[in-house]
């Protein structure tokens, strides 16, 4: 048999030095910030799909109000049916959701800034049916968009 000799063999613990990790974290830093100015912003779009849900949302519950037909095709205007295109009613409204939502744009309506829906959906102010579509415009910074809710149908869109 051959003998055969261990060496021991010794290994040098190394680490970085606290100059080498500052080093690091400052490259790290400094390619956060340069990355976050590639990011969109999009406050714009977060503002106006929010407000087209909560739209949405006021002409499904005046729908659901009416399940046995008993209601008058449109009545007397009321928090459960109708939505106030005001943004502090709208962030006061939100306040009690698990995220609520903080308006960044400014909202602009032509008219009356209350739409109301009938229990078949349909958009009125007062007592007469909207016959034209109503629109929202929602402005962040240079930029806006459009909101429309189609008369009769009560239809929501976005445009531009």
């Amino acid at each position: 048999m051959k003998n055969f000799k261990l060496k021991h063999l010794t290994l040098q613990r190394s680490a970085f030095s606290m100059v080498e990790l500052i080093f690091i974290i400052v490259i790290m830093g400094i390619l956060a910030e340069i990355g976050l100015n590639f990011m969109p912003d999009n406050r714009l779009l977060n503002d106006t799909n929010f407000l087209t849900l909560k739209i949405k949302e006021k002409q499904k519950q005046a729908i659901a109000d009416d399940v046995n037909g008993f209601l008058k095709p449109w009545s007397i205007e009321d928090n459960r049916t109708c939505i106030n295109l005001d943004v502090d009613v709208l962030e006061k409204e939100d306040l009690n959701s698990k995220k609520p939502h903080k308006f960044s744009s400014t909202i602009n309506v032509d008219g009356n800034n209350t739409i109301c829906f009938d229990n078949f959906g349909r958009p009125y102010q007062g007592e007469q049916l909207l016959l034209d579509k109503k629109k929202i415009k929602v402005t962040y910074k240079d930029a806006s968009k459009i909101i429309s809710v189609m008369p009769i149908s009560g239809y929501v869109i976005i445009e531009n």
